[in-house]
């Protein structure tokens, strides 16, 4: 239960991470 939560807060950082930059890439190139 313990390992299932903590991989998919992991998960969910990693892709809130992922959408940051390419937001911020997309913002720095235009």
């Amino acid at each position: 239960m313990m390992d299932t939560n903590l991989k998919f807060s992991l998960i969910t950082t990693v892709i809130a991470l992922g959408v940051i930059v390419a937001f911020s890439l997309t913002a720095i190139l235009h």
